[in-house]
């Protein structure tokens, strides 16, 4: 009989966790989009309870019993003691898509972002402390001195913590203070974040007959993934998005860009991915405008204003300008990259800012 122990909702992402036992052994799982047709589930093991096998019991796995540890691999082979529900609590990391579970405040588990199944078929395991030999199951946790996993888990522990004394007002004014000193005052502040944590904001400045439009508090968060795909993820883990377009343009069409805009803070943790500089994401609201315009562009171009954020969690903020695309523009973007794409825009042309018309030659 099956018996749940905890269970928690991430504070950003859609993932439940829960720790769940039977006589044999307990089980901690991150269920992603639960309830969801794309949901999946990632588990880890964190201890036997009865004798442990020679060998995993695969017939069992495929019955849909949680297996045991074999005793080569378990620091506890002829069982460990049950687990008190009330000694367990769970730490998020700062991304919300991993955790880690504790025992009495002594770390028994993780599993982070980069645990399950890779796009390329390969598997990874979690980690746990009873696990002391490398098994299909989980990896040995190891220590802090051999683990950069518990240097994680501390900063995340302070990162919650912090919010207790709600650290935003000094944010917003650093943040509001960069922008500022950049393009200039503020014409409008939108409060983006719904009533719900993180708090998120966005601005409108109107500069000459262009008006840009700036979001702040979105890098409170590092994006999950990032260190999947790049050996110096605190390079690229946090960001805030930029968009400039004519001033004549934006009125018309206000309602519908501003609410996609602000829609795109929430992406890299509603769909666990992360955005960077040369990615393309789709906007069906332009092209509800203009039905020739099907994406956005993220790019970091030279000339276009610097804001100079300030660090967050001892991480650069990356400012990423969206710029419209045709979908020939992606079409070119996605086949020889968005570098070559914007080497096709005409030069001394500001193609960051958006007048409604094409600004690169691979849609002429």
């Amino acid at each position: 009989m099956k018996n749940v122990l905890l269970e928690e909702f991430s504070p950003i992402c859609q993932i439940q966790a829960f720790v769940e036992e039977d006589e044999h052994c307990v089980y901690f799982y991150l269920w992603n989009n639960p309830g969801e047709e794309y949901a999946s589930i990632r588990a880890g093991w964190v201890r036997n309870y009865a004798k442990a096998p020679d060998t995993i019991d695969v017939a069992a796995m495929e019955d849909g019993q949680a297996p045991m540890l074999p005793h080569d691999c378990c620091a506890h082979p002829d069982g460990a003691p049950r687990l008190d529900p009330d000694q367990l609590s769970i730490v998020w990391f700062e991304e919300g898509d991993a955790a880690a579970l504790l025992y009495q405040g002594e770390v028994l588990s993780v599993i982070p972002g980069w645990a399950g199944t890779a796009p390329d078929g390969s598997s990874y395991p979690a980690y746990a402390k009873d696990c002391i030999g490398e098994a299909s199951i989980c990896c040995p946790l190891g220590t802090p001195e051999t683990n950069e996993l518990f240097a994680r888990i501390e900063s995340a522990q302070k990162f919650w913590a912090s919010w207790d004394d709600d650290p935003w007002p000094a944010m917003q004014e650093q943040f509001l203070g960069a922008i500022t000193a950049s393009l200039g005052p503020v014409k409008k502040y939108y409060a983006i974040d719904g009533g719900h944590w993180p708090p998120k904001a966005m601005v409108t400045i109107e500069k000459e007959n262009v008006t840009y439009v700036v979001t702040l508090g979105v890098s409170i968060l590092p994006q999950p993934k990032v260190e999947m795909y790049t050996e110096t993820p605190k390079l690229l883990r946090r960001f805030e998005l930029a968009f400039a377009c004519e001033t004549e343009w934006l009125a018309k069409n206000e309602q519908q860009m501003l609410a996609y805009i602000s829609g795109q803070t929430s992406l890299p943790w509603s769909y666990l991915t992360f955005l960077a500089q040369g990615h393309t994401i789709p906007c069906r609201e332009i092209s509800e405008v203009d039905e020739q315009f099907t994406s956005m562009l993220l790019a970091k171009p030279d000339e276009a204003p610097a804001i100079s954020f300030p660090m967050v969690g001892g991480d650069p903020v990356n400012l990423l300008w969206m710029i419209p695309l045709t979908e020939d523009e992606l079409h070119f973007a996605q086949t020889h990259s968005s570098v070559n794409l914007i080497q096709k825009a005409a030069k001394g042309l500001e193609y960051w800012i958006f007048n409604g018309v094409s600004k690169f030659s691979a849609s002429r």
